[in-house]
């Protein structure tokens, strides 16, 4: 495969990541270790501190539309490329905006290194309250992700009436 331009940039990218979440779950694998599963709780909550006020910084700027808390949740506050997910939009309105995730680089990771807990609790659980954060007037409902075993992730931010 050759890979130029952009996508080479991409790749590179990817590689890079990949090669910080081996770093990272090293330490929470061994962190575990040492002090129970209670610690991938602890370290889960500090990460969503630290993403609620990126989310709340980024929405004194931008609409309150739905669809912004998705891009903003899945590609500004990780720094992610789009291309680390595949989805299909199902609904983008002023009230409501669904999204499928089909494909998610970062579930794929976690589930090949045998830890898909610590991915979801680390990537997954952040979800709700980065939209939280974003705005209190949109609630995330979810029932499905892929780090849990399922086909797809089913993202669905609906403006509270």
């Amino acid at each position: 495969m050759i890979i130029v331009g952009h996508e080479l940039e991409r790749h590179m990218n990817w590689d890079k990541e990949q090669n910080h979440l081996t770093e990272q779950l090293e330490i929470l694998k061994k962190l575990r270790e040492r002090f129970g599963e209670e610690f991938i709780e602890i370290a889960s909550d500090a990460r969503l501190a630290i993403h609620k006020k990126w989310m709340a910084q980024l929405s004194k700027r931008k609409s309150v539309r739905p669809s912004e808390i998705f891009k903003h949740s899945a590609f500004s506050v990780t720094s992610a490329e789009e291309n680390l997910l595949k989805y299909e939009v199902l609904e983008d309105s002023d009230e409501k905006f669904a999204v499928k995730i089909t494909k998610c680089k970062y579930a794929d990771f976690y589930i090949e290194k045998g830890e898909p807990e610590i991915g979801y609790a680390i990537h997954c659980a952040l979800d709700f309250g980065e939209a939280e954060s974003f705005s209190s007037d949109i609630t995330l409902k979810r029932t499905k992700t892929i780090m849990q075993g399922d086909f797809y992730c089913n993202h669905c931010y609906i403006i509270n009436k």
